[in-house]
């Protein structure tokens, strides 16, 4: 009885919102490797050389002091901050350029030049956050936002329940749903896919999902934030932005990221197939059994 009322709630949730699920995830992958890449492709302005091996950089108060002075009275520095890699440059955000970059030498204080951002990475963050329908301001709603917000909510019930629903009763049904087969017919693999993957990337997804949470509504962020403690605001907001983008642990965590929200933009469209081809067989069978039906009945 359980089992039928969890796969209810994971179809008919599934069904409305999968293909937003499918953007979602799949925007999301294409943001895992947005520094690496945007780092990469701007070098000079991004890497510096320490002056010399062990070399410490300039303290904070020193840093914005030579922040500010290059901004004069032009620019309200909001921010500096160093990166966990010693030869790598600072980067400083201002008030009225918002999440715009300046790169700066930790180790003198030169300012090095404006960090450029790609077009690409700008619309995919556009459609993973707000569907490409971004509030006025920040800290104000939109259709667009609000829709991600509870989809993203709503993919919680979704993985849950699917979890739950992919239980196995005995050690042979566990085996087959830990594995994929490739050998009977594209049907089965295609559920194996589904069945399999989908718990793979269960728990990732997840953590994914519920830190997303907290840049689509006001009191799960407050509430989310609570747990951390006596954490700081801001200290916490980088806390969660680790760990729902994978940069937490490296290298290592964004490709586990990546793929796991590959697979997570996938498996709503492989969930539509499965659930199209029952449809058609129940239709196939319904119209058989009327056929058969008839048949007797003229006899």
């Amino acid at each position: 009885m359980m089992g039928k009322l969890f796969r209810s709630i994971h179809l008919w949730l599934s069904l409305p919102l999968g293909l937003i699920i499918s953007v979602i995830c799949l925007s999301g992958a294409s943001l895992v490797f947005e520094r690496d890449i945007t780092q990469a492709l701007q070098r000079k302005l991004y890497n510096v050389t320490p002056p010399s091996e062990g070399a410490e950089p300039l303290a904070p108060s020193e840093l914005e002091a030579a922040v500010r002075t290059w901004a004069a009275d032009s620019l309200t520095l909001n921010t500096v901050r160093l990166q966990d890699n010693p030869r790598k440059a600072a980067l400083a955000t201002f008030r009225e350029t918002g999440k715009r970059q300046l790169c700066v030498d930790p180790y003198t204080g030169e300012v090095k030049g404006w960090a450029k951002s790609y077009e690409f990475f700008r619309t995919m963050r556009q459609l993973h956050r707000w569907l490409l329908d971004p509030p006025a301001s920040k800290g104000e709603k939109s259709v667009g936002k609000v829709i991600v917000g509870v989809t993203t909510l709503t993919m919680t019930l979704i993985l849950i329940s699917g979890l739950i629903i992919w239980i196995p009763k005995n050690r042979k049904a566990l085996k087959n749903r830990l594995s994929i087969s490739c050998t009977k017919g594209w049907k089965r693999f295609l559920y194996d896919s589904h069945v399999s993957i989908g718990f793979y990337c269960t728990l990732l997804l997840l953590l994914m999902a519920l830190t997303g949470l907290t840049w689509s509504f006001g009191w799960y962020r407050e509430a989310a934030y609570s747990l951390t403690g006596d954490m700081e605001p801001q200290a916490a907001k980088r806390l969660f932005y680790s760990l729902h983008t994978g940069s937490w642990g490296g290298m290592v965590t964004k490709i586990l990221y990546f793929l796991a929200a590959l697979l997570g933009g996938l498996l709503p469209l492989s969930g539509y197939w499965l659930w199209w081809k029952r449809i058609r067989r129940k239709a196939a069978s319904s119209g058989k059994a009327e056929s058969q039906s008839q048949s007797t009945s003229k006899v």
